[in-house]
């Protein structure tokens, strides 16, 4: 058996489970910011909740381990320029998953539970809720999943081209 093609299968598959997701997830989301039914947005939120658990996350997990596994295994230079290397498309893509993962414990995960609380609150009261419509509305949310489908388009960029 050949490690290296298993380790860079994986690496790829694990791709393109956590790129579908993020895209699937997004997808799932924005149609349900347009419910006006409580009951309907709940139900887009759940399966927004299932794609990131079934795909985003594992994906992820992959994405990293194998990546992480397969550069070893083929000694690319992980930190670029930091350990003697002229090339630094890799230290690049390492910057933004590194950035974009920092996306989930200050952003993501605080206003995930407040956006739970706010669902909580609409599912009783059986009506979206003006608090709720404008959490779904977050600036900053917002911003933090475009930067994060533009540093994956940029990643997929460097790890297809290596252009330096």
């Amino acid at each position: 058996m050949n490690w290296y093609l298993l380790v860079r299968f994986i690496h790829i598959f694990g791709s393109i489970v956590f790129i579908g997701g993020i895209l699937a997830r997004q997808a799932v989301r924005m149609q349900g910011k347009k419910s006006t039914a409580i009951h309907t947005l709940a139900v887009y939120f759940l399966a927004a909740g299932k794609i990131e658990s079934l795909m985003v996350i594992p994906g992820n997990m992959l994405v990293i381990i194998f990546g992480v596994i397969l550069a070893i295994m083929v000694r690319a230079p992980i930190l670029g320029f930091l350990q003697g290397s002229e090339q630094n498309w890799l230290l690049a893509t390492n910057i933004l998953l590194i950035l974009s993962g920092l996306n989930v414990p200050l952003i993501f995960l605080p206003r995930g539970k407040i956006f739970d609380r706010l669902m909580d609150e609409a599912l009783a009261k059986g009506a979206v809720t003006p608090e709720l419509k404008a959490h779904l509305d977050d600036r900053t949310v917002k911003v933090a999943h475009i930067f994060e489908i533009v540093s994956l388009i940029i990643i997929v960029i460097l790890m297809v081209f290596k252009p330096f």
